[in-house]
């Protein structure tokens, strides 16, 4: 049983429903509009088969009623051309029959076509106002099957959508250093072994820089740990200012820092830590805004260049960048050392 408020919709409903009557007698067909009307605002008439065929090639009905022998063409013929048309429709186009005879060939073809109504003449106002219920409950249910399965499959989307966010969200955060925003040490493993293989395919070059803050526990033990994550931000910074697109800088673990750089010899690598290393010197951290208390602080600076023919693991090449670096620290900090590279 329906409710109130479903009765009320159904009747909105089938009034904005646009049909397609067909009729060739002109008293007949007057009779049965007047009666349409009392349930359909947009009602557009045809005369025979072929005329309902036509008009309903240039609009978009949502019910025909049809009589079924005209001139021209009968209705169940103009049914079957409307069926055949309407194959890709998400739903077919209800279609009820009205005829004066009550043949058992009528009615097997009727069945046939899936006919959703059927009227026998005269047609009495009871008679039509039940069939076209039965069919208008049809079509409103049908219709609101398929917005459910449209909201849903929207809602599939969209949840897909923001499943497919959030995993590269939890990628990122899987992969970046939370203070610096700098990709981590999780990263480095995994885009190191990609980056030695290019190298080794290309026969190219790849060099690597760590760069380690000087005297960072001082920093800590005399500012804070606050003012010792603003020199940490304040570095990570200045790397990515001096460093290109497809350069990887990583923060290490703590103070320390490397950056990968693949196309890039020795002395290439060398150049860019010079420019790093002069401007960290240059750099001024605010420890407070009362007394405008200034640190500046220094980096120290190791260089490897991969040995492709030998470079099995990146171990090897870290190894080697952080001897260079621990020269560095040993030889007075604020330095730049290459491995096995003396004057720079």
């Amino acid at each position: 049983m329906f409710n109130k408020f479903e009765i009320k919709e159904l009747i909105d409903f089938t009034k904005t429903l646009k049909v397609l009557y067909v009729e060739d007698n002109t008293g007949a067909q007057k009779s049965i509009l007047l009666l349409l009307k009392n349930f359909f605002d947009d009602i557009i008439t045809a005369n025979d088969g072929l005329d309902g065929l036509e008009k309903f090639k240039h609009n978009k009905f949502d019910l025909i009623i049809s009589d079924i022998r005209m001139p021209k063409m009968n209705g169940i013929d103009m049914c079957k051309k409307i069926k055949e048309n309407t194959n890709s429709r998400p739903y077919d186009i209800p279609i009820i029959i009205t005829t004066a005879h009550n043949e058992s060939d009528i009615l097997l073809e009727c069945i046939k076509l899936n006919i959703d109504g059927f009227l026998l003449k005269p047609i009495n106002f009871k008679q039509l106002e039940k069939t076209i219920r039965q069919v208008c409950e049809r079509i409103y249910y049908q219709r609101k099957s398929l917005e459910y399965e449209q909201t849903l499959e929207q809602l599939v989307e969209e949840r897909t959508k923001e499943l497919e966010i959030a995993k590269q969200e939890l990628i990122q955060m899987a992969n970046k250093d939370p203070l610096t925003n700098l990709y981590n040490r999780r990263y480095f493993t995994e885009i190191s072994k990609t980056l030695i293989e290019i190298t080794k395919r290309e026969k190219d070059s790849l060099s690597a820089l760590m760069i380690d803050i000087d005297r960072f526990k001082n920093i800590n033990d005399t500012y804070g740990h606050a003012i010792g994550d603003k020199v940490i931000k304040k570095l990570a910074k200045t790397l990515l200012k001096y460093t290109r697109n497809s350069d990887v800088v990583v923060r290490f673990g703590g103070e320390e820092f490397v950056i990968l750089l693949p196309n890039t010899n020795i002395e290439g690598a060398i150049s860019i830590g010079k420019k790093i290393r002069s401007a960290i010197e240059e750099q001024e951290v605010k420890v407070n805004d009362i007394d405008n208390t200034i640190l500046k602080f220094t980096v120290s600076i190791g260089i490897s260049q991969c040995i492709c023919k030998d470079e099995i693991i990146i171990d090897n090449l870290i190894r080697r960048t952080d001897e260079a670096l621990y020269e560095a620290k040993r030889s007075g900090r604020n330095k730049v050392v290459a491995f096995e590279i003396k004057d720079i």
